[in-house]
């Protein structure tokens, strides 16, 4: 028995998940899947996306991981003092803000990107600003990643959704993923619908300006084939990320932090998420070239993914 014979008994003792998608995949084999064929939000996992499009940028020399970030931002500038680098907001060490993005519900008016960052109305959050010494410690925040979207915007002049398309999901083969959030609605058919405190989001799902850190849809299988990369870049075998890149992705930035745009766990790396209604994870386990992804349809289940988690981690570390 293993990972793919036992997870189904895990969830059907979870009284909160309705809809599931999982995949497993080998850095050279095909990529199964089983659940439910749904379209879910990859929640913070739209991080670890976003990373690997940034550092490929990185290697095309468009940017530099430890260059300041105002030098790159046109349209807005990062509050407060000190120098916070890109590798800083990759790597959420540049003290910002502490923001979780509960996203926009049906109905609801949507913030531009620079009212996000500026904290005007009608975004949900408080402003983006420098409160800790950057480089100093390792702080968890979506702000690291709404000023990197941003940056990435002004210094490539191309919108964030495709600019993430030409530099990842194309490439990488993740054909039902997108950052755009017109994208559910036009797969209204295979979009999973969200539930919080047992009960389901108004309408479904909730619209995510912050791209960068949350606004990805995707599924369970595509999320396999980019760990698979990522796992491929790192042996020196991916023709979209150098090595050395990709070793820096999957190296603490402090201690007992993360990579770059990466969890790092016991002899894994990837990352997990969560967002209104919602939550997954995608991690691959090196030792065994296996990588395994699963969302949900609910965000009150984590205690079952905990469990998919080192029922996986037992299974392929």
């Amino acid at each position: 028995m293993g990972f793919e014979e036992e997870w189904p008994d895990l969830v059907a003792d979870a009284d909160r998940v309705s809809a599931i998608g999982v995949a497993v995949g080998g850095l050279n084999g095909d990529v199964r899947t089983a659940g439910h064929d749904l379209l879910f939000p990859a929640c913070s996992i739209s991080k670890h996306v976003a990373a690997f499009g940034t550092l490929r940028l990185v290697a095309d020399a468009v940017l530099d991981l430890d260059t300041d970030v105002n030098a790159y931002l046109s349209a807005w500038q990062l509050p407060g003092s000190g120098t916070v680098t890109v590798r800083q907001l990759l790597a959420h060490t540049a003290g910002l803000t502490e923001n979780w993005f509960p996203g926009y519900a049906e109905g609801e008016p949507v913030p531009s990107l620079g009212q996000i960052l500026r904290g005007e109305p009608p975004a949900n959050t408080p402003p983006v600003r420098r409160e800790l010494p950057p480089g100093t410690e390792f702080r968890y925040s979506g702000s690291h990643y709404a000023v990197l979207e941003q940056l990435l915007i002004d210094v490539t002049g191309t919108p964030f959704d495709k600019l993430m398309a030409t530099l990842v999901l194309e490439p990488v083969g993740m054909a039902d993923s997108s950052y755009d959030q017109h994208f559910p609605y036009e797969h209204r058919e295979r979009a999973a619908r969200g539930h919080a405190g047992g009960a389901p989001v108004r309408g479904g799902w909730h619209t995510q300006p912050e791209r960068a850190g949350a606004g990805l849809w995707s599924t369970p299988g595509d999320l396999v084939r980019l760990e698979r990369e990522i796992g491929r870049a790192a042996a020196g075998e991916s023709a979209l990320l150098p090595q050395d890149l990709a070793g820096q992705m999957l190296t603490p930035q402090v201690p007992g932090g993360f990579g770059l745009g990466t969890e790092l766990g016991d002899g894994c790396f990837g990352h997990t998420g969560q967002n209104t209604g919602y939550s997954c994870f995608s991690f691959a386990w090196p030792a065994s070239g296996t990588a395994v992804a699963v969302m949900t349809d609910t965000e009150d289940c984590p205690k079952t993914l905990r469990a998919l988690i080192d029922l996986a981690r037992r299974t392929y570390g």
